[in-house]
């Protein structure tokens, strides 16, 4: 069982706030909230990378923040991109040509990184559909992906920590997870409460009910026991709360 410890919130250019997960293996998921969304740092002994990178503007205040945690950014073993909106892959560019950081990325997703823009985003909410302007109309400095992934690949072999790297089309064609065994990071496949830690659909969603099954193949088949889920937004959530989400009217 994954032990979870808060720390104050970092101090920097924009507000920030930082959590810290050990899972059972020894494995530390740090949690950094920046603006609205969450940069999941996983490390293991010597080794440590990124789960998506923030908006561009924030990267350099994400770096100065991995400095605080004694994790030198520049020894990044990889930015995994769980998709390509700017809110994720936005910051990975200015890694990779600050640092050399490796970009790793949904095969189906390539494109939009190439192009600095979102694709097509279809709200859920209320939420979504007072912000859908601003979101469809970011856009970020072009990201060359290093690595391409089609099919699910070991971590190990990428990022030198255990875990599976699995394509999960849903939030955008090339998302990815993240499986770390007692924990999975899931981009937005689905998100956390504003207030609270229920999993929530995501604000921008454009097909539900295939959406619900990504997320029964999550639990049933390529996460099956997984406790905790760190989400893009907000979160985490626990593996009843992803289940009371898969079992519910998409409509």
């Amino acid at each position: 069982m994954a032990s979870l410890l808060l720390a104050p919130p970092l101090l920097g250019a924009c507000a920030s706030a930082h959590s810290r997960v050990e899972l059972g293996d020894g494995t530390v998921v740090h949690t950094l909230r920046r603006t609205y969304n969450n940069v999941h740092v996983v490390v293991r002994g010597e080794s440590a990378f990124l789960v998506d990178a923030g908006l561009e503007s924030d990267a350099p205040a994400l770096a100065r923040e991995l400095r605080r945690l004694a994790i030198d950014p520049a020894r990044l073993r990889g930015i995994i991109v769980t998709h390509g909106h700017a809110d994720h892959a936005g910051g990975a560019g200015w890694f990779q040509r600050e640092y050399g950081t490796q970009v790793i990325v949904g095969a189906a997703d390539v494109g939009m990184l190439e192009r600095g823009r979102n694709d097509h985003l279809c709200p859920t909410d209320a939420t979504g559909r007072r912000q859908l302007q601003r979101h469809q109309s970011a856009q970020f400095s072009p990201v060359r992906a290093d690595v391409a992934v089609a099919q699910r690949r070991p971590l190990d072999a990428l990022v030198g920590i255990p875990g599976t790297l699995v394509p999960m089309p849903g939030h955008t064609a090339g998302s990815l997870v993240v499986d770390l065994g007692d924990a999975v990071l899931v981009g937005d496949a689905f998100r956390g409460g504003i207030l609270g830690h229920r999993a929530r659909t995501h604000f921008y969603m454009c097909d539900l009910a295939a959406n619900r099954a990504s997320i029964r193949e999550l639990l049933e088949d390529v996460a099956p026991q997984a406790q905790r889920f760190f989400t893009g937004h907000f979160g985490p959530v626990d593996r009843t709360s992803v289940e009371q989400l898969a079992a519910s009217d998409p409509r």
